[in-house]
């Protein structure tokens, strides 16, 4: 993350084995959260099932 002279924030976010690259600039903190939370959900992690399976 950077802090542009102009104010806000600039992230840059990459993902090689997916071929991903994304630069996004905001000057809502509460809106960089929000991406990164939804860029990072959305990332495989090996090992990680990929869905939930609830047993009742």
């Amino acid at each position: 993350m950077a802090v542009l002279d102009e104010g806000g924030h600039e992230v840059v976010s990459r993902d090689a084995c997916r071929r991903e690259h994304e630069v996004i600039t905001s000057t809502s903190i509460n809106d960089i959260a929000h991406d990164r939370t939804v860029w990072l959900a959305a990332r495989h992690v090996p090992g990680r099932p990929t869905r939930q399976i609830t047993d009742f």
